[in-house]
């Protein structure tokens, strides 16, 4: 029994011996994480920073694991390096949404290293965190009216649209050289173009109208080609690049690119409810873009 046990610690060393080897040898002197809000709307992103301090001179961190996401969805993450005299700084930033009203939490993130000083294998972890995530913005009367006289305004702008090339018609009409009839019978009824025939001259309205009328995929593409270029960005950007383009000057623009991406690459069968929440952003948007015009 006495040589089992001896056999046992012999092995269990040797395990522990291997395992160090594997390990970085980092001095790390500071490892937290906090996030820039307390409390975030449902679907609007925010940011959580993990802050790790070592003695030693790297280019890069790849041993930092990030933590785990309850009622949370990543949007991106973007790692920034700061050299100092005794060491280098290095911050890891997440962009992070809320699923759903409740509480977002996020398990510690952690770094498995061999301390320098003491040749043990350790674990350097931060606290955990969590963030209340409230109900979204609600769609008030005052956005149920602009979205109205929006399309109030849409219709009668069609309308005069449509009489004025009914005019243009009659006008080239009566202008053509008269001939001599050959038969008999009524004219022939011209009909003019309905407004909804028409298009509009505001990119952003028609990807509106596209979405509610179709839903499908290359109706959510348009739409987010002109939300993109409303970003400042062209064809081929991603969320996190507008995110980061768009910055805190217009967090209603942020808050329809999420949504908009949720439509276009989430479950299938959560995208009518899903299409109907990006209905109410982009009426709210609109009668922004309306306003500041």
């Amino acid at each position: 029994m006495a040589r089992l046990g001896t056999l046992a610690a012999l092995i269990a060393a040797l395990t522990a011996v291997a395992v160090a080897q594997t390990l970085p040898r980092l001095h790390i002197t500071a490892l937290g994480m906090h996030a820039d809000k307390k409390v975030v709307a449902a679907g609007a992103p925010f940011h959580v920073t993990i802050y790790v301090h070592i003695a030693e001179q790297r280019p890069r961190l790849d041993e930092l694991v990030l933590p785990t996401l309850t009622n949370a969805v990543e949007l991106g993450d973007e790692q920034r390096r700061e050299p100092r005299a005794d060491g280098t700084d290095f911050y890891q930033t997440l962009t992070l949404t809320g699923s759903q009203p409740g509480e977002a939490h996020l398990t510690p993130a952690y770094i498995d290293a061999v301390d320098p000083a003491t040749g043990k294998a350790l674990r350097y972890s931060s606290d955990a965190l969590t963030v209340t995530v409230t109900p979204g913005q609600p769609l008030d009367a005052v956005t149920r009216s602009a979205g109205a006289m929006i399309g109030s305004l849409a219709l009668i702008v069609g309308g005069v649209v449509a009489i004025v090339l009914v005019l243009i018609f009659l006008v080239r009409l009566l202008r053509r050289p008269r001939r001599p009839a050959q038969r008999t019978g009524p004219p022939p009824v011209v009909i003019p173009p309905t407004p909804n025939e028409l298009p509009s001259d505001d990119p952003l309205r028609d990807a509106i109208a596209l979405v509610r009328a179709r839903g499908d995929d290359a109706s959510m593409d348009t739409l987010r080609i002109v939300l993109f270029a409303r970003a400042g960005l062209g064809t081929g950007a991603t969320l996190a690049d507008a995110i980061r383009e768009v910055g805190d000057r217009d967090p209603q623009l942020v808050r329809t690119l999420t949504a908009t991406e949720r439509v276009r690459f989430g479950p299938i069968a959560e995208r009518p409810a899903a299409t109907r929440e990006l209905l109410r952003l982009l009426y709210d948007f609109a009668a922004g873009v309306e306003t500041q015009e």
